[in-house]
């Protein structure tokens, strides 16, 4: 057995940066052990920075810019197909939307182009048609999402945990209404503000050198002017007045009993300690709420403990599925009691 120290002396996973002159931050990790390039590039922007009636863009613009842009039209999944890319996809949350594929080194120059088209001519594809196309499909996404099972909790937990006006009360999935208000304008005015090079990091990691991506990234991206500068919305961490118990009524299975904190987020030091602490209480199949509420008590059928970190604050969760016949009040004071 090794002590921890020296555990993780031995993890050490190497990278070169350099930055461009219009602000592209650029991480590339050397790793020759395949003759493939994971491509990721992640803007600083996330439904945390939306205004009052214009929630859900973030994640509507993740979607537009799948739908191709000026230099390469139709939608972008067909030569991601062509070129051999696995694992390509996008996803917005309160703090980022990111854009990833994993391509052939010989194809790494096509997604480049791509990623860079849609960063620095995008606008003149996007359509009316196309706006109103992928507003319906967000749409439809958020109604998957609602009818699931336990698909609104989200909603409440938010509204419980953060105050009116706080940027992380509404879900990046945004409100019917302000999807519907979506404008043309609405749309190049959120774009011009918030996609520009030096709001972004792109990550090279694979079959390629720095000194090799250098004049690739400076060919495909360097002539993209500066956008902009994206500052995240304030966003501290709440404190309630006394403890919220809110109920919840659905056609599920079995009766779930959640609890959630607002703690520090990713540039705190205490997040370290509360990660741990939600594995050690609910994040592997030995934790204590394991071990307690489903092998020995035998009162819950499936629990689970998880920190979920952003860049203002984290959001720290519980959850039990109470076993059918056994009384929920019961279950919540003893999981009350583990905490």
């Amino acid at each position: 057995a090794a002590a921890v120290e020296r555990l993780l002396d031995r993890v050490n996973i190497e990278y070169e940066t350099f930055t461009l002159d219009n602000g592209l931050r650029v991480v590339v990790h050397e790793d020759r052990k395949a003759p493939v390039v994971a491509v990721s590039i992640w803007y600083n922007v996330g439904s945390k920075d939306e205004p009052k009636g214009r929630t859900g863009f973030a994640h509507l613009f993740e979607h537009i810019m799948f739908n191709g842009s000026e230099n390469a039209p139709g939608d972008y999944f067909e030569p991601l197909r062509e070129i051999g890319a696995t694992d390509f996809n996008g996803t917005t949350w309160f703090d980022r939307t990111n854009y990833f594929q994993t391509v052939p080194r010989p194809a790494l120059e096509t997604a480049l182009f791509l990623e860079s088209d849609r960063m620095g001519h995008l606008l003149g594809a996007v359509t009316q048609e196309k706006l109103t196309n992928q507003i319906g499909v967000v749409q439809n996404e958020k109604r998957q999402g609602d009818n699931q099972p336990y698909g609104l909790v989200e909603y409440a937990q938010l509204e419980a945990l953060f105050p009116e006006g706080h940027p992380y009360r509404h879900s990046t999935i945004g409100s019917m209404a302000d999807l519907d208000a979506a404008s043309m304008e609405d749309i190049r005015n959120w774009f011009r503000s918030k996609y520009g090079p030096n709001n972004a990091v792109l990550v090279l990691a694979g079959d390629i050198s720095a000194a090799e991506a250098r004049p690739l990234v400076e060919k495909y991206f360097g002539d993209i002017p500066r956008g902009p500068e994206n500052v995240p919305a304030a966003a501290g961490v709440p404190t309630l007045p006394a403890p919220k118990t809110e109920v919840m009524k659905d056609r599920v299975a079995n009766v779930r009993l959640y609890r959630n904190w607002v703690v520090p987020g990713l540039l705190d030091p205490e997040m370290i300690p509360l990660d741990v602490g939600a594995t050690v209480l609910g994040g592997l199949s030995s934790s204590r709420l394991d071990n307690i509420l489903v092998r020995q008590e035998q009162t819950a059928v499936r629990v689970s403990a998880s920190l979920l970190p952003f860049h203002r604050l984290s959001l720290f969760e519980d959850q039990v599925d109470v076993k059918p016949g056994v009384d929920p009040d019961a279950v919540a004071r003893r999981l009350d009691q583990i905490i």
